[in-house]
């Protein structure tokens, strides 16, 4: 997913100096994994495409900021004559246009505080990606600024009570989806989806993670979005915004 600043990167051994680490936040060391990941679990996509049914959205030109390897923005291609989907992974950015390869979205690897645009989007969506960013205030004023007038903005994104949860926290969670993942998916893709959910780079991902409160939440998002609807997700919140066209 997009993030505020250009994550560093991983290099090789020169001049018998040692591998530095990777930056954990970073998706560019496995983003293939990400992909598989996001096909076997995204319940955000299915409630963002159930929310998009719900408001009738379609038209014009829309964005998804923070796109990673391209599920929503391929979604999004649907009902909307242009998708520009942004994200900053050059890794998920080349995975989405191998993988996910569509004649009206435009993948661009960039910041989304690079992302420009004077005629702005009917749509702007950005699922699961702001909680990377440094400036969370400049990100959302950003992102508001690209929406047209009788726009919408669609944002969501984790919440918790504390800002990082523990390392047992995600373990016990994929135990306990477990279950559920053998019935839904069968033993191939749940066990994997068990591994990569316990991996050390995911868990090392996650633990890199800040999160808001869901009351954190709301105020911010309202002071960049006056008047904006919120739905509790369980795990994430979601704001929804209209641009008012007078």
């Amino acid at each position: 997913m997009s993030r505020g600043g250009q994550a560093e990167r991983q290099h090789g051994m020169r001049g018998g100096n040692a591998v530095p680490p990777a930056d954990p936040q970073s998706f560019d060391t496995f983003a293939g994994d990400y992909d598989r990941y996001s096909d076997l679990h995204d319940p955000l996509g299915d409630w963002l495409a159930a929310r998009l049914a719900e408001l009738a959205l379609h038209g014009g030109r829309a964005l998804d900021a923070g796109c990673g390897s391209g599920r929503h923005a391929q979604a999004l291609a649907d009902t909307y004559d242009e998708v520009v989907a942004a994200d900053l992974s050059p890794a998920l950015i080349e995975t989405a246009r191998l993988r996910r390869p569509h004649a009206k979205v435009r993948y661009e690897a960039l910041d989304l505080h690079h992302v420009t645009d004077e005629a702005g989007f009917d749509l702007v969506v950005c699922m699961a990606t702001l909680h990377h960013v440094p400036d969370l205030d400049k990100a959302l004023q950003h992102l508001r600024s690209l929406v047209r007038p009788g726009g919408t903005a669609i944002l969501v994104d984790n919440v918790s009570p504390r800002p990082t949860p523990a390392r047992w926290a995600y373990i016990t969670g994929a135990v306990y989806e477990l279950p559920a993942d053998l019935v839904r998916l069968g033993p191939r893709d749940a066990w994997w989806l068990f591994r990569f959910r316990t991996g050390r780079r995911w868990l090392d991902h996650l633990l890199s993670d800040r999160y808001l409160t869901r009351g954190q939440y709301e105020r911010r998002y309202a002071a960049a979005f006056p008047g904006a609807a919120f739905d509790d997700l369980g795990f994430a919140h979601a704001m929804v915004w209209h641009h008012d066209a007078a």
